[in-house]
């Protein structure tokens, strides 16, 4: 079927396994600018993919999970495929289509129904009857009646009857979803649902500095087209591992730059799909180039995953090609320059040889159990009493008390601090109980959430 995926050895260890798929999986695939990612978006009901006029702005794999006539299923965007090209972009989407498509259970073959079949057409048509795959041929863009004369020039692909729709407008795309679904087998063949305890972490950080490198390593084969031209990756892809007991779902991002550096919609809608996927996330690994240092958009980020309430951490990639600062040396620089990491992990590694990339797995994993911890109440409340006698505290003449707390959710952990006198709360003695509740309970890693309120009925009354 062409050129075979990049092969990449995974890091050393029987700890890592890929997962296995959960439900049907259907990859849509054609020439560039057919509206691939125009149908993928039709089909799920929403603007997942990022959708652009210019060619080749879908360029790895995409994955959604969609959903029709009581079936669950994947679908797959590709990026165009363009056979025959010498260009390095060009040969690495072929690729990831490639692999797309010996992986699908069925092939959505989207053709234009605009431009008639082209060679392209024709080339994309052979290589999909070669491959044996389940295809059901598809030609967009046909919004208007008496097609038939257009769909018999489709018809000698030898791909069977072509199915017209318009994935602009929604026409017909319930008729082409309709077949699709009459294929799949049996539902009993598949894993139904995504486990509870998954845990979703993204990969997150400024352009080429390793995210897309880090994720082939950890599948051992090539998810994320990794070169040298900045902005290569552009929507959020996805790989599912398990790491020892615990189930990761992991996702590469676009690099993300200051707003002001944005000057292209593609670039823009990429950064913003990075934003979504923090904000859907558990933990986020927010990779630092080390070849290069730190920079301010590396704090922007940091804080941007804080505030939206995901776990962190911090690594240093491309550690290999440091030279003169050791491992311990990094961590108290970066905690110099950014204080707030004081409470987050910060790890050294290196996604192009593998190097202490497990420990952020492990480091992961652990920041993501942490996120979901629940502290018994009686536990956080003689915490709480302990503080308050400990540490008296009074606001012009009046007594502070703390009175009880509750633990009112998880991811993060987040908890209601009852008090007669909330809003006097001076900001040093909230960081002293926030990281009381750190040390007590291990909560390294992730955010807490603290809010203070007043007992009701509490005049607020104190000596």
């Amino acid at each position: 079927m062409g050129e075979k995926m990049t092969e990449i050895n995974p890091p050393p260890g029987d700890q890592i396994q890929l997962m296995g798929r959960l439900r049907p999986v259907v990859a849509i695939v054609g020439r560039p600018n057919v509206g691939k990612s125009t149908l993928f978006n039709r089909i799920l009901g929403t603007r997942w993919a990022i959708t652009d006029d210019q060619p080749g702005v879908t360029r790895d794999q995409i994955f959604a999970e969609a959903e029709w006539a009581g079936r669950t299923f994947t679908v797959v965007d590709t990026g165009g495929y363009v056979p025959g090209s010498k260009d390095a972009i060009e040969v690495a989407v072929r690729s990831q289509a490639e692999t797309a498509i010996a992986e699908a259970d069925i092939c959505l073959f989207l053709c234009d129904g605009t431009t008639g079949v082209t060679d392209l057409d024709r080339e994309v048509g052979s290589m999909l009857r070669k491959g044996g795959r389940t295809t059901l041929l598809v030609v967009n863009k046909v919004d208007g009646v008496g097609t038939t004369q257009l769909l018999d020039e489709f018809y000698g692909l030898g791909l069977g009857e072509a199915i017209p729709v318009s994935a602009a407008t929604g026409r017909r795309s319930g008729n082409l979803l309709d077949a699709l679904v009459d294929l799949f087998e049996d539902a009993a063949s598949y894993a139904e649902g995504q486990p509870e305890d998954e845990i979703k972490v993204v990969l997150v950080g400024r352009p080429n500095v390793g995210k897309s490198t880090l994720i082939n390593r950890l599948a051992g084969y090539q998810v994320s087209i990794v070169h040298d031209q900045p902005g290569t990756t552009r929507d959020t892809t996805q790989l599912r591992l398990a790491w020892k007991d615990t189930q990761i779902q992991l996702m590469d991002t676009a690099g993300m730059r200051r707003r002001s550096k944005i000057d292209d919609d593609v670039e823009f809608y990429s950064g913003r799909r990075a934003s979504n996927s923090i904000d859907r996330a558990d933990v986020a690994v927010v990779l630092l180039d080390g070849s290069e240092g730190w920079v301010m958009q590396d704090a922007r980020i940091m804080e941007q995953v804080l505030e939206a309430g995901c776990g962190l951490v911090v690594a240093v990639n491309k550690w290999d090609l440091v030279e003169g600062m050791g491992v311990e040396e990094c961590r108290q620089e970066i905690r110099r320059r950014y204080p707030f990491l004081r409470d987050y992990p910060v790890l050294c590694m290196s996604g192009l040889t593998g190097r202490r990339v497990q420990k952020c797995l492990e480091v992961v994993s652990e920041v993501g159990i942490k996120r979901q911890t629940r502290i018994p109440t009686a536990r956080l409340n003689q915490i709480i009493q302990q503080l308050s006698a400990e540490y008296p505290t009074t606001h012009e003449g009046r007594s502070i008390r703390l009175l009880y707390a509750t633990q009112y959710s998880t991811r993060p952990p987040a908890f209601t601090i009852f008090t007669n006198l909330p809003q006097e709360v001076p900001s040093n003695y909230r960081r002293h109980i926030e990281n009381r509740l750190r040390s007590e309970f291990d909560f390294e890693g992730t955010p807490l959430r603290i809010v203070w309120r007043k007992r009701k009925g509490d005049t607020g009354a104190g000596t």
